[in-house]
């Protein structure tokens, strides 16, 4: 019953002056897009000094637009240290005399273990026959039969790749072979890799055929673990209201991307530096305007796409209680619409609570998430917020596009118009949300 009437309250205000939207800053998003997606910052990867150069930047325009630092002491960054394993040297596919290389050759994931034995083929469409013991070498790219070799007992399968590895073999190979471990929180609990799964490229695969027969062996030796170091940009406007602390709206993108390969950029135009400036847009006209009845916190995370490092210390270091967060809106992807709704955006989540239909109540274009299959709600820093208690959901345009970590996501290929349109036209539902007693729920059985 409390919820319909919260929802009651957030449809009463829909004609207040509150609602009107603020004058959206064309050449501020462009000029923060540019710097974020420029060439200058090469993709913005994870603990990279290119990543701290936008993290130092996304503060000093949080300071410009009068947004405090949100950190203790009135800090902007929040040190996110972590540890990532590596290998001391390339895994190795050896055969004979010629070896087969980790990424120029074969994929492994995860740091499997040794593993030897003679090669022997699995033809497509057969049994896996006798191969215990032995490296079975599968023709088809089918999970399921290398499932049923390791169940024969097979030392190790070699196949082809499946499903996105192909698509994103490099930056596989470039993965940690397992957890990150990040100061200040629990050391992860690895989960043992006792299967050594090895993925062949198609001319290595044949190169292998050839060689059936013979003794292979494979080795994935670990070094020392690399440390990097990340940051979590923190802004805060306080609220003007006796309990403008107990119910704060927070309003997050991450801010990192993908590092070069072979030389090539991936900018990251859309993912995200597409949602940063939104959010830093939103923090121009709140910090620039008469001071809201709520805190407003900005949050932009580092390292999201490395595993949300950024994020799951957030979680663990508060800048505020987690309880006094009313809501939280994660913005990503906001820059390319989506060809089958090209006028409205999504919000992840949309069933699980009734913070959509109140902004979309207030004038905001939002709809249900038509990727539901994609998981989305789970997939972006909001998630973690959201396991905690948090009514936190991610806007989107489209979060498919053909551009999705690859390099053409470029400003070029963004849609400029549509974007300052999705800025504008969240602006006046956010401002009636900063400014509004209504504190968001969770439906009955959908809080994560």
């Amino acid at each position: 019953m409390k919820s319909i009437l919260s929802l009651a309250a957030a449809l009463a205000v829909a004609a207040s002056p509150l609602s009107a939207a603020p004058v959206t800053c064309a050449d501020c998003v462009k000029s923060n897009l540019a710097y974020l997606a420029g060439d200058q910052l090469r993709g913005r990867a994870c603990g990279t000094g290119d990543e701290h150069a936008a993290a130092r930047f996304i503060a000093k325009r949080l300071s410009a637009y009068r947004v405090r630092g949100g950190g203790p002491g009135g800090a902007y960054l929040q040190p996110v240290t972590f540890h990532s394993p590596t290998y001391a040297s390339a895994p190795t596919l050896a055969v004979g005399d010629v070896r087969f290389l980790m990424g120029r050759d074969i994929l492994v994931l995860d740091g499997p273990p040794p593993a030897s034995g003679m090669l022997q083929v699995v033809a497509r469409g057969a049994s896996v026959g006798e191969i215990s013991g032995k490296v079975a070498l599968v023709e088809a790219a089918d999970p399921a039969v290398a499932e049923a070799a390791f169940k024969a007992g097979a030392a190790a399968v070699v196949m082809p790749p499946f499903g996105p590895l192909q698509k994103y073999w490099d930056r596989l190979a470039l993965a940690p072979p397992g957890p990150v471990r990040i100061e200040g929180l629990p050391a992860p609990v690895a989960k043992p890799v006792t299967r050594t799964m090895i993925f062949a490229r198609a001319e290595s695969f044949e190169a292998l055929r050839k060689l059936a027969g013979q003794e292979a062996s494979f080795t994935a030796i670990l070094g020392k673990p690399v440390v990097r170091k990340t940051y979590n940009v923190l802004g805060v406007i306080p609220g003007s209201a006796p309990e403008a602390e107990a119910q704060s709206i927070l309003l997050s993108a991450h801010y990192d991307h993908l590092a070069p390969l072979g030389g090539v950029l991936y900018r990251g135009a859309n993912d995200d530096a597409s949602g940063t400036s939104a959010v830093l847009e939103f923090a121009r006209q709140l910090g620039g305007g008469k001071t809201p009845r709520r805190t407003v916190r900005f949050t932009l995370f580092g390292c999201e796409e490395a595993g949300g490092h950024g994020a799951k210390y957030f979680l663990d270091h508060p800048p505020a209680p987690l309880t006094s967060i009313a809501a939280n809106l994660e913005f990503e992807m906001i820059g390319v619409p989506d060809p089958e709704r090209p006028s409205t955006l999504m919000l992840t989540g949309w069933e699980r609570s009734n913070l959509g239909p109140a902004l979309k109540a207030q004038g905001a274009d939002l709809g249900v998430d038509r990727y539901p299959e994609q998981n989305f709600f789970q997939r972006s820093d909001n998630y973690q917020l959201a396991k905690r208690g948090v009514v936190a959901h991610t806007i989107s345009a489209w979060p498919v596009p053909a551009s999705y970590h690859q390099p053409s996501d470029t400003i070029a290929n963004l849609d400029m118009p549509f974007m300052l349109r999705v800025i504008e036209s969240l602006s006046g539902p956010i401002r009636w949300l900063v400014n509004s007693d209504f504190r968001p729920e969770w439906g009955p059985g959908m809080k994560p």
